[in-house]
C-alpha cells in the first residue's frame, strides 16, 4: 500500500498512479495510469475494463477516507467521485435501463460543470440504446464532461469511439489470448485502441 499525495486546489483533473491493484482480489494484477486528460478503455469481453474502472475509484475513495491506497503511488487532486457502472432498471418505478442510465449520466454532466475537480468512471455507455444512436449520443456525452474541471475513464466496446474522441480522450484497452479450447487473459493495460475480439471468432 502507499500513502497517497493529495492536492489541495488543483487547478486541473488528474490522476498519476503507479501499481494500483483491486484490494478485493486474492491475486490481482497491478496496472499503472497517467491520466491528464480522459481515458477510454476497449477490449474484449472479460478482459479487465470494468475491474480497472472499479480499482481506480476504490483507490480513490480510499486515498480519501483512510488515506490510503492499494497502489504503489497515488497523486491526484481532492476529488469529487461519480460513477455510471452496474446499473439495472426499475420494476417498481417502472424506469427502464435506459432511463435510469440517461439519469445518471446527467447527474455526472451537471456535477463536471462545478468548480471542484471530478473523477468518474463510465462503464459501457448507453449500452441501453442501439448501436447508431448509442454511438453518436456516448460521443457526445464524452465530449461534454470533460470541457469542465472532470477527468473520465469510461470502458466501451465501440470501437468507432476511438477515432471520434482521440482528440479529447486518451485510448488504452485489455486483450485476450484464443487458444484451441480456452481464452487466457493477462488484464495488463496497454496503450492504443484494442484490435481483437472475442464475442465472435471466425475461423481462416
Amino acid at each position: 500500500y502507499c500513502i497517497p499525495q493529495l492536492e489541495e486546489d488543483a487547478k486541473k483533473a488528474y490522476l498519476h498512479m503507479e501499481g494500483g491493484w483491486h484490494p478485493l482480489l486474492t491475486h490481482p494484477v497491478k496496472n499503472s495510469i497517467r491520466a491528464d486528460r480522459g481515458v477510454l478503455l476497449t477490449g474484449s469481453n472479460a478482459s479487465g475494463k470494468s475491474t480497472f474502472l472499479k480499482m481506480v475509484a476504490v483507490n480513490a475513495v480510499l486515498a480519501q477516507t483512510i488515506h490510503t491506497c492499494a497502489a504503489e503511488s497515488y497523486h491526484a487532486p481532492i476529488f469529487q467521485i461519480f460513477s455510471s457502472m452496474a446499473l439495472r432498471d426499475d420494476l417498481l418505478a417502472g424506469e427502464s435501463y435506459y432511463i435510469v442510465e440517461t439519469r445518471s449520466l446527467k447527474r455526472i454532466l451537471d456535477a463536471a460543470q462545478g468548480s471542484p475537480p471530478l473523477l468518474c468512471v463510465v462503464d459501457e455507455v448507453l449500452r441501453g440504446t442501439n448501436t447508431v444512436e448509442r454511438v453518436a449520443a456516448s460521443c457526445e456525452v464524452l465530449q461534454a464532461i470533460p470541457q469542465g474541471n472532470a477527468l473520465c475513464l469510461a470502458a466501451t466496446h465501440d470501437g468507432e469511439l476511438c477515432s471520434l474522441l482521440s482528440d479529447c480522450y486518451d485510448l488504452y484497452h485489455f486483450t485476450e489470448t484464443v487458444g484451441e479450447t480456452e481464452m487466457t487473459f493477462d488484464y495488463r493495460l496497454r496503450p492504443g485502441p484494442a484490435t481483437s475480439r472475442n464475442a465472435i471468432r471466425s475461423e481462416e
